[in-house]
């Protein structure tokens, strides 16, 4: 539940309507204090407008505002214009609980502030928006790609193979990149990339445990209502004690390939630019608080089950690995870095997480399949509210929910497949 991140949704995005306040400090001296920068010139603020960057049930992390801000400079009279991303916790509910269990507010800073830059500084190419100086330690604010033509694709209809190939091809560089920086700055790379959520060792991860099997349970309820998935039911239940297999999945192995991971790379944490054609031509990606060191798998497994759609998923997974490692190896070899990745390496780590697959078809799918009418507000829930073993009417809508229900079974049917070959 934690991973239902999201960030910079397009222009013609229209909002529900929402309760949502704007924080007493983003006022006109935050936002000049932001734009000066280190700038020696002093900022002045003409006007500004804000409002929230996301829909209810878009983002489950934080409150997330874009910030319309008209300025100038004391020097001159010229007015500026630009739009800017702020990204705040949120200060009670299931959210707050939640966040205060892990450091992800400090985790993604560091990502924008010492990890991003030496990235640059090796193939010179921005993975995601520009990080601008913040007087508030647990607030972020960032460019707004929306300004570059850069948006959000429809989570519900899940991504074609063009975006999936694209956005793989990104995150392969990405990966690729992290392991040159892990020799020059082992302590940088393994302090972003320590687990918390699948760990017996943190409080998030002992919450993580008491909601795998519920989860499963209700699917395989779901599917005891369905005609012909009685193999669907049989899975399931075979699968109630895989925790400890979870865990043990989610550790580095020493004697395999182990990069820092985007940790929670899903369809609403990636932005895309289109032709006038409406063909995608590039990807950023966003939301870099939940990094992980391991296998590169585990970005890739995330991804496959919770974004790709079912055409992806039937019959070209095999593409998007070739797609992947082409992209790794060929960044490793240009960062002169003598690790490689075979096709044989990855299909077998991908498959040791056929676990988590599952987890995630059954925990995640239903999220990103919800009904935007259906949405929970975070700030409404309660950890208490997540006693799955016994769900709240709220929770059980997106497990009931008309998309995800009618591609359940297909779910199950591609996760066989791909887990049994």
């Amino acid at each position: 539940l934690l991973s239902a991140y999201c960030c910079l949704l397009p222009p013609r995005f229209i909002y529900r309507k929402m309760a949502w306040e704007i924080p007493s400090w983003l006022d006109e001296t935050f936002l000049a204090i932001v734009l000066q920068g280190d700038d020696t010139q002093n900022v002045s603020i003409v006007k500004f407008s804000v409002k929230p960057a996301v829909g209810l049930g878009e983002n489950y992390s934080s409150q997330i505002f874009r910030a319309s801000v008209q300025y100038k400079t004391k020097e001159s009279v010229t007015e500026h214009s630009t739009s800017l991303i702020i990204k705040a916790p949120h200060t009670k509910g299931l959210a707050a609980e939640l966040i205060g269990m892990l450091d992800v507010v400090d985790k993604e800073k560091r990502v924008y502030t010492e990890l991003l830059p030496r990235i640059y500084d090796k193939i010179n190419h921005e993975f995601g928006p520009k990080y601008l100086k913040c007087p508030l330690d647990d607030v972020l604010v960032l460019q707004d790609l929306n300004e570059e033509g850069y948006e959000m694709a429809k989570r519900h209809q899940q991504l074609d193979f063009s975006h999936c190939a694209l956005v793989l091809s990104s995150l392969a560089k990405y990966h690729a990149c992290s392991v040159p920086i892990l020799k020059e700055t082992p302590t940088l790379v393994q302090s972003l990339g320590t687990e918390s959520l699948y760990s017996n060792d943190s409080l998030i991860g002992q919450q993580m445990k008491g909601w795998v099997a519920p989860c499963l349970n209700i699917v395989s309820e779901i599917f005891k209502n369905m005609d012909g998935c009685e193999e669907y039911v049989e899975l399931l239940s075979n699968k109630q004690d895989i925790w400890d297999s979870l865990v043990e999945s989610f550790k580095p192995r020493e004697d395999r390939l182990n990069v820092l991971n985007h940790g929670d790379f899903w369809v609403n944490n990636m932005l895309f630019k289109y032709n006038h054609s409406g063909v995608v031509t590039e990807a950023k990606l966003i939301d870099f608080a939940v990094p992980r060191y391991m296998s590169p798998a585990a970005d890739i497994v995330y991804f496959i089950w919770s974004s790709a759609n079912e055409e992806v998923r039937e019959d070209r997974i095999e593409e998007l690995v070739d797609v992947y490692l082409h992209s790794l190896n060929k960044t490793l070899e240009q960062l002169q870095c003598e690790e490689r990745l075979s096709k044989v390496e990855l299909t077998e780590e991908m498959k040791s997480l056929s676990d988590w697959a599952l987890t995630l078809i059954c925990q995640f799918l239903p999220i990103v399949l919800t009904d935007p009418k259906d949405a929970i507000s975070m700030e409404e829930l309660t950890v208490a509210d997540l006693d799955i073993a016994n769900p709240t009417t709220q929770m059980m809508k997106m497990y009931q929910g008309k998309q995800f229900l009618a591609a359940l079974p297909t779910a199950l049917r591609h996760y066989k497949k791909w887990a049994s070959t």
